[in-house]
């Protein structure tokens, strides 16, 4: 790219700071635009979110993708403070029916050991140190993070600046930098954007038919307990409760596909308190759950956002129309490779779509930003990439005529 290195990113959270971490390290001047008072207000804003692979043992891109993202997360948590900031206790998966059991079973043949490995429900009692209904998949490298934390050191580069209360309304391109607004003020500009403010994205024009889903999660937050202080690991069933960070357990989450209110609501904590009884009815005994009123519980919701295929949406914009006109032959024979230039938005970038498994997806999803804009060789397989890539949905209604 001619000119200045110079970037902007649109949200503080997950994706965003990844971005900009990942582009600092390559020499870029990033400026970070965030609308809240702070980094990671909103889904990156939880107390304790889970580290674990939830694979395929048939090597998906997904599954690919979330290989590559788990190691390179990982390297980054060690530069933080185990016990305050992350802690790799391990994750057990338990399983909680037949088929769910084979499933395991599959994979802890398709992985190494070392990876992931299946547990009798004693083998699973002594890790958890809580009685469980089953024993389970335990991830040993696995464990809890604290979202905030991993989001302010990826900051901490002299060549970021993070703008708080910058709310981005709209974005132009004008002799070939990228202006940033909110209505009549001019925010920022640079010949690059990083737009990672999760579903808003699709407010701006060139995300508009990006097919990003809001889905509502309600955490828990649960005073430790001397009892309680027993668990050893993360223990997931449909729901999770963690070892305790800080004084408190966080239990969840929840997932609502309608509810746009984020204000925590006594019926998801309830029902939270059911997901942990599922997982450990000794735990939940530990906790004195029975005795915890949900209407005074703390906790507090957000809204994850995922993509149709469950892999995130990264990598350089198209624009929209121009692109479906460009390959409409394709429609008629998508086996054609057309000799056509692709009319990017030069410069325009999304890292968005991790639904839960942002911990995992968006840190690696930065180093594949900052690769593409930097013009070096991707992270990922090729094959990876252009499964994550925004292209693909505009793709696939041309190739289906719809």
């Amino acid at each position: 790219m001619n000119g200045p290195r110079r970037a902007l990113v649109i949200g503080a959270g997950l994706a965003g700071c990844a971005s900009a971490a990942s582009l600092a390290a390559r020499g870029w001047q990033v400026e970070v635009l965030e609308r809240h008072d702070a980094p990671a207000r909103e889904a990156s804003g939880n107390p304790q979110g889970v580290l674990y692979l939830k694979l395929s043992a048939h090597g998906t891109a997904l599954s690919q993708m979330i290989l590559a993202g788990f190691g390179y997360t990982r390297r980054w948590l060690e530069r933080l403070q185990r016990g305050r900031d992350w802690d790799d206790c391990g994750v057990l998966q338990l399983a909680f029916d037949t088929k769910e059991a084979e499933r395991q079973a599959k994979l802890a043949s398709a992985f190494d050991s070392s990876l992931l490995q299946c547990l009798d429900r004693e083998q699973a009692e002594a890790v958890a140190g809580v009685a469980l209904a089953s024993g389970g998949l335990f991830y040993p490298e696995g464990g809890w993070v604290h979202p905030p934390a991993l989001c302010h050191a990826q900051l901490q580069h002299p060549r970021i600046r993070l703008l708080n209360h910058h709310h981005v309304i709209a974005l132009r391109r004008i002799d070939g930098l990228w202006q940033a607004w909110d209505g009549e003020q001019l925010l920022a500009s640079a010949p690059l954007v990083v737009l990672a403010g999760a579903a808003e994205i699709c407010n701006f024009e060139a995300c508009a038919e990006l097919p990003l889903k809001r889905i509502r999660g309600q955490i828990t937050r649960l005073p430790l307990t001397e009892r309680s202080q027993a668990l050893g690991t993360v223990v997931c069933a449909d729901g999770y409760v963690a070892p305790a960070r800080d004084g408190e357990h966080t239990l969840g989450a929840s997932f609502d596909f309608h509810s746009l209110d984020l204000a925590p609501t006594a019926g998801e904590h309830a029902s939270n308190l059911g997901l942990l009884e599922a997982i450990s009815a000794d735990l939940a005994q530990r906790l004195d759950t029975s005795a915890l009123d949900p209407a005074q519980l703390q906790g507090r919701a957000a809204f994850r956002c995922t993509s149709p295929d469950y892999l995130p949406i990264v990598g350089p914009l198209a624009d929209p129309a121009a692109f479906s006109t460009t390959y409409s032959m394709l429609a008629k024979d998508a086996r054609q490779v057309p000799a056509i230039d692709c009319p990017w938005l030069e410069g325009l970038y999304v890292n968005s779509g991790h639904g839960s498994r942002g911990l995992i997806t968006a840190p690696l999803s930065g180093e594949l930003i900052a690769a593409w804009a930097s013009g070096e060789p991707l992270p990922v397989p090729r094959a990876v990439a252009e499964a994550c890539h925004p292209n693909r949905f505009t793709l696939r209604k041309l190739i289906r005529g719809k």
